[in-house]
């Protein structure tokens, strides 16, 4: 699949992954780009750049994602390619103290705003012949990895919930891409509320990634029209490792946490 052409929507585009993408796309010849933001300034500011337009929207909410999906065909035209960008990780560390709050809203953001996109734009899509989701997951929804509770539980219901849509609806032409990155330079992983600082990140996820070279990682999948879109060799072994041997495997990553959990660098 090609993006030149295409009617592209990304939310969460006003930074990180979704603005580098938001501007990837423009440079490959979409038709337009939409950016989908709750910050409606900064979404604004991208728009601009890359010649496309902003909405305000509000991923973990349904009515928001419903007015906006509304918004752009209205004002752009068709939707061929809706990027499930936006996500948070939420409040709270490597334990189950995590509030009832935290736990609805990281839901709402990072699982059932991709099940409310579907909902939304599968019968548009299906009546104009197909269209594409790309969902913005993580490395944390293939294998369990040094991440907090709520995410790590939310992008793996993402990855299921891509995987169900692309088995049930490959007939009616909807085709389903996953990006599953692992670190990535942007304020989710380098913010200061997130307690993490580039030497904690290095020791216990691996180097950052530019987001703009993941946007160029996300266009060749996309052509090659490949489900998993990876950053990471290391992460598809650790997947096959855990397919071959589930219980070796997590004997493994409970060795980590717990080498982590002492402050010792990555082995």
């Amino acid at each position: 699949m090609r993006v030149n052409g295409m009617g592209v929507a990304v939310t969460g585009g006003a930074m990180g992954i979704g603005k580098a993408m938001a501007e990837r796309f423009a440079a490959e010849g979409a038709r337009f780009v939409a950016v989908l933001d709750v910050e409606r300034d900064r979404a604004q500011a991208v728009a601009v750049a890359v010649g496309g337009i902003a909405v305000e929207c509000d991923v973990g909410s349904r009515p928001s994602v419903a007015a906006a999906i509304q918004r752009v065909e209205k004002d752009a035209g068709p939707i061929d390619l809706f990027c499930s960008n936006a996500g948070i990780v939420g409040r709270g560390g490597l334990d189950l103290d995590v509030s009832a709050e935290t736990w609805d809203q990281v839901w709402r953001v990072n699982t059932l705003a991709h099940v409310w996109a579907a909902e939304l734009l599968i019968p548009r899509m299906t009546a104009r012949g197909g269209g594409w989701f790309l969902q913005t997951i993580s490395a944390a929804g293939l294998i369990t990895g040094p991440s907090p509770v709520a995410y790590t539980v939310t992008k793996h219901a993402s990855l299921g919930f891509a995987e169900w849509l692309a088995m049930n609806y490959a007939e009616q032409g909807i085709r389903v891409a996953c990006i599953c990155p692992t670190a990535v330079d942007t304020p989710m992983f380098t913010a200061p509320a997130a307690g993490a600082d580039d030497a904690n990140i290095k020791a216990t996820i691996g180097q950052l990634m530019a987001p703009e070279d993941l946007a160029e990682l996300v266009v060749e999948g996309l052509a090659a029209e490949t489900f998993l879109i990876l950053n990471e060799d290391k992460v598809l072994a650790s997947f096959r490792r855990k397919a071959d041997d589930y219980d070796q495997w997590l004997a493994g990553q409970i060795r980590r946490q717990a080498r982590m959990r002492r402050g010792e660098a990555r082995q």
